[in-house]
């Protein structure tokens, strides 16, 4: 039970930085995309794409490795962190130098040079407080997390509204973003040296060789997540870039908030892999049952209520994205299961496997974005999405059962206890009485269905019970 208050208490911290950094973000890109226009907004948004590319060669899974590490055994962290500093800093240099050669290129002039130089830079320090941030995930100690993600928010929103209001122009706007990586940087490396202990310095060839399955999956997700619209750009245009991508944000930051929880967890899983194999397969499959109920009503509230969402954050004029979100949409249920499941083989030293699965729903999604953007459009790179979601659930749960750390064939009988609910709810939101009134009500037959069918039992109710003694 101590390790399910703290994945709890961990998870609540990085939601409250998840929901504010989301915030703050989307006020400092208002702000930024009516006053640098088009043209400034473009060239800041470039290089921060370019940089955040090269950002994860400077990491090479190195991050992730770390917290796996730390989270099985805290005394060995002083060797770890000091290799992992070393590596991190010689990465960073071979980095830097090559974004420096960019100009060389010829692809970028003037303002863009100077703006993607000191992004560059921005991102490089951005990644040291990441590290920092691994080593607090090993620890489970997120709150100092917690405290970064807000910090840095807060420094690159008031960096923004500082340059907005006296006037400057994109470069200035660079400078606050590094300034704020800066300052976040200082407070990380403050808490950690006195909270912990001050690292070393050294090299490790063996950490990078087991680390970089770590960095090839990232390489994998980003393909994956940014791909459809590099090629619906060249394939359609961009109307339809834009029409994909307004409900494709609304599903980035749901992905946001899952993530918390994997995040949160993977240390949990990392330890338990070395302490107690039952134990680990009981959080994995509990992690699904919970993130199944959580996603569920996310689904069809989303589908019910979609053209306000759309109208309202958007504007009138992406109603046609309308269908794409709905489209879009059904595939949290399958995120949320592969990125614990992810999670899972991670912490389990089967990284490999997660590389092989995320390299080929990347060649897959890019197949079926080929055959259907040109006859379908934007549906079609939405359509996509889902069902590379769906193939990616398939290889993840057949790699975690051979395992054996899969889905039991009770747990699959028990699936109507959360099912039967769902559907009731889905029959009310399609009752033809005005939706602001259906929807609270479909929200809440769905939760006192889960209750009336057993869907969380006594040992659900007992976790739950000693998290709220915890609070």
């Amino acid at each position: 039970m101590s390790q399910v208050r703290t994945l709890a208490r961990n998870t609540l911290f990085l939601l409250l930085a998840t929901v504010f950094t989301n915030v703050a973000a989307f006020v400092w890109n208002v702000y930024l995309a009516r006053y640098l226009g088009t043209a400034g907004f473009g060239i800041l948004s470039t290089a921060l794409a370019l940089t955040g590319i090269f950002s994860i060669l400077a990491d090479l899974g190195i991050g992730t490795y770390l917290t796996r590490e730390i989270a099985r055994d805290p005394t060995g962290a002083g060797e770890l962190v000091a290799a992992g500093l070393g590596n991190r800093i010689i990465l960073s240099c071979i980095v830097f130098l090559m974004i420096l050669l960019l100009p060389l290129t010829g692809l970028y002039h003037g303002t863009s040079v100077a703006v993607i130089i000191i992004i560059a830079c921005y991102m490089l320090m951005s990644s040291f407080s990441s590290f920092f941030n691994s080593l607090f995930q090993g620890l489970q100690r997120m709150e100092y997390q917690t405290i970064w993600n807000i910090l840095n928010s807060l420094f690159i929103l008031l960096g923004v509204l500082a340059v907005v209001w006296l006037g400057g122009n994109v470069v200035h706007v660079a400078v606050a973003y590094l300034v704020a990586a800066i300052l976040s940087l200082l407070y990380s490396i403050t808490i950690f040296t006195r909270r912990f202990f001050t690292p070393g310095l050294s090299f490790s060839r063996e950490m990078i060789m087991e680390a970089i399955p770590f960095g090839i999956t990232s390489v994998f997700s980003m393909i994956y997540f940014w791909i459809d619209s590099v090629m619906l750009s060249l394939i359609k245009g961009d109307v339809s870039v834009g029409l994909y991508n307004a409900p494709y944000r609304l599903l980035t930051v749901i992905v946001s908030l899952y993530s918390v929880y994997t995040a949160a967890v993977f240390p949990v899983m990392s330890r338990f892999h070395v302490e107690s194999e039952d134990s680990l397969r009981f959080t994995y499959r509990r992690s699904i049952k919970y993130l199944v109920i959580i996603a569920l009503p996310i689904i069809f509230m989303v589908f019910a209520l979609a053209v306000p969402i759309i109208e309202l954050i958007f504007s009138a004029k992406y109603l046609e994205s309308v269908a794409a979100l709905r489209v879009l949409i059904t595939a949290t249920a399958f995120m949320f299961v592969n990125g614990v499941t992810s999670s899972l083989l991670g912490s389990v030293n089967r990284q490999t496997t997660v590389t092989k699965i995320t390299g080929t729903a990347a060649i897959f999604n890019v197949i079926l974005n080929l055959i259907l953007i040109p006859r379908f459009d934007f549906m079609g790179a939405s359509a996509a999405t889902v069902i590379t979601e769906v193939f990616m659930t398939i290889l993840f749960l057949i790699a975690v059962r051979k395992l054996g750390f899969g889905p039991s064939w009770r747990d699959l009988h028990a699936a109507w206890r959360i099912l039967l609910p769902a559907s009731v709810s889905i029959v009310l939101l399609l009752t033809p009485i005005s939706i602001t009134i259906m929807a609270p009500l479909a929200l809440g037959a769905y939760i006192a269905g889960i209750l009336i069918t057993g869907a969380l039992d006594s040992v659900d109710r007992d976790i739950l019970r000693s998290i709220i003694r915890e609070r």
